[in-house]
């Protein structure tokens, strides 16, 4: 017999599957576009995207998986499938239905197995697919020319004229402001030139004027358990500008400090002695922003670009109104904060030994008993952390801050800095996103297995109920219009489909009347519709 119906093409579930691929396609574009891409470069986040492309590719499954359940539907249904197993091809394992739809037979379990597999895998690609791509921090490094005023030397005179009676200064000058600011904690601020702003951090080194320095060292024993040796130094910080011979004058550095004490209550103190004398370094700077601080763990190991002397240091120059150099200058200010001279002293009525003199510097370098490891008895349990790498610190920090003060509007530099930026970026997670690009593509395939063969229809399909009814009816639909679900089944298990073979099918659309075939009179009735 002629074939009325034109040759079937699911354009629906077939395009649905195009676009689930499309969406697939989209979310892996985006997430590698993405990728070390900074946050602000993208005006819509790509998980919003991400989110979008998940939701429509779940509609276009919908679809796809509509269009293939009634593909199977009637397939099955044209070779005499039995009523129960069309039942649960059209469930499709849905809810509570898988159970009984992998009991009802092979054609019904495959559908539900490839629909609930289709599930699943369109379920965790959404999650998966949002873990592809999540937000980090990027280090971005450059190198930048910036600029700063720092005087390479400090001036006979900046700070002000020296004294005649101590030979420290007369007046303050200039930094009087600064040691202040020191004191204060205050940050160096260097907004007031353009030249001082960096984007991020910037690390480099300037020329400024400071000072080199020798130091040496010397062991003394003293015994701490009599009181024969009280008034002895335990801890000791003095300065002193000075000359030997006819050499440049230096600014002598003296620390004593009570290293440790054996358990006989004999203590071994540690003397030290550092010359220093005007000289340029390269002071370590970091920029942030337009705040600049030294790196103070390199200051100790600075390079020494060149050293100077000042008529202003010289001792015999300390007469009245001479411009002081930076030496004298360097321990006027400094001395009161750095210095400080401590004995030992033995109380015998308390079995115990201290110390006392003046100054609280020893205070911050005493080591608490708690935290004292040495073997010495409680009556002699004194221990100080060693000053000197402190007090040199203290007094580089002083001679950078002075070195800008001097400098602001004089002395220009002009060096390269090694700028890092820290940047809010997009990253990809290379494994999320191929798990949850896998799992959409098993949708897909599953998909494609459901509308597979699709062309053995020969006609339009769906699961309408009045398509279905037209062409399974039966006596028992008709004479159990209001049974559930379960009855029918349970009479109708083993009736087979008359479905009639759908290439063969008889009757015409377009002009309403529908084919069905009697399998038990072999036999084509065609039914007048109600137009």
């Amino acid at each position: 017999m002629a074939n009325l119906f034109p040759e079937y093409t699911p354009w629906s579930g077939l395009l649905s599957l195009a676009g689930m691929m499309a969406c697939l396609a989209s979310a892996a574009i985006i997430v590698a576009v993405s990728h070390n891409n900074t946050i602000t470069s993208w005006r819509v986040q790509p998980a919003v995207l991400l989110a979008i492309f998940s939701g429509a590719s779940s509609i276009l499954f919908a679809s796809a998986l509509h269009t293939g359940v009634a593909v199977r539907f009637w397939l099955s249904a044209s070779n005499g499938t039995p009523l129960t197993q069309l039942h649960y091809i059209w469930d499709h394992g849905r809810g509570f239905g898988l159970i009984p739809a992998l009991r009802a037979g092979s054609k019904a379990r495959t559908v539900a197995l490839l629909a609930t597999a289709a599930y699943i895998m369109q379920f965790l690609a959404s999650p998966l697919l949002q873990r592809s791509t999540y937000q980090a921090i990027r280090n971005e490094v450059s190198h930048e020319t910036m600029s700063m005023d720092v005087a390479t030397r400090i001036p006979d005179g900046w700070f002000g004229p020296r004294d005649a009676q101590n030979g420290g200064l007369l007046e303050f000058q200039n930094g009087l402001a600064e040691l202040q600011h020191w004191w204060q904690k205050d940050p160096i601020s260097t907004q007031d030139r353009t030249g001082y702003r960096c984007n991020g951090t910037c690390h480099s080194r300037v020329h400024g004027a400071g000072f080199r320095y020798e130091c040496w060292t010397v062991q003394q024993q003293l015994d701490l358990s009599t009181p024969q040796t009280d008034n002895n130094t335990v801890f000791l910080v003095g300065l002193l500008v000075t000359q030997n011979g006819t050499d440049d004058p230096f600014l002598r550095l003296r620390t004593k400090y009570l290293s440790d004490v054996d358990s006989n209550c004999m203590g071994t103190i540690q003397a030290e002695t550092c010359y220093l004398w005007p000289a340029t370094v390269e002071y370590p700077i970091t920029i942030q922003n337009t705040t600049a601080s030294l790196r103070g763990n390199e200051l100790l190991n600075m390079t020494v670009v060149s050293s100077y002397s000042s008529q202003g240091d010289l001792p015999d120059n300390a007469s009245g109104g001479v411009p002081a150099g930076p030496l004298v200058s360097l321990r006027n200010f400094v001395f009161n904060i750095v210095t400080g001279n401590i004995t030992k002293l033995y109380d015998a009525d308390l079995n115990k030994t201290s110390y006392t003199g003046s100054g609280n510097l020893a205070d911050i370098f005493f080591v608490p008993s708690d935290l004292n490891q040495d073997p010495s008895p409680s009556m002699c349990r004194l221990k100080f952390k060693p000053p000197t790498q402190y007090v040199l610190t203290v007094m580089y920090e002083f001679m950078f801050r002075w070195s800008l003060a001097a400098g602001k509007g004089n002395e220009t530099q002009t060096f390269t800095a090694q700028r890092t930026a820290s940047e809010l970026v997009y990253q990809a997670d290379p494994a999320f996103l191929a798990v949850s690009l896998g799992a959409m593509a098993c949708g897909i395939v599953l998909g494609v297995a459901l509308i597979w063969n699709w062309w053995l229809l020969g006609r339009p399909v769906s699961l309408s109920p009045l398509e279905t009814a037209a062409a399974l009816g039966r006596p028992i639909l008709e004479d159990q219009p209001h049974a559930t679900i379960d009855q029918i089944l349970v009479e109708a298990r083993d009736i087979p489909s008359e479905a009639p073979p759908l290439r063969r099918m008889t009757g015409n659309t377009s002009s309403g009347k529908l084919g069905r075939v009697n399998s038990d009179e072999k036999r084509v009735h065609v039914t007048e519709t109600v137009e």
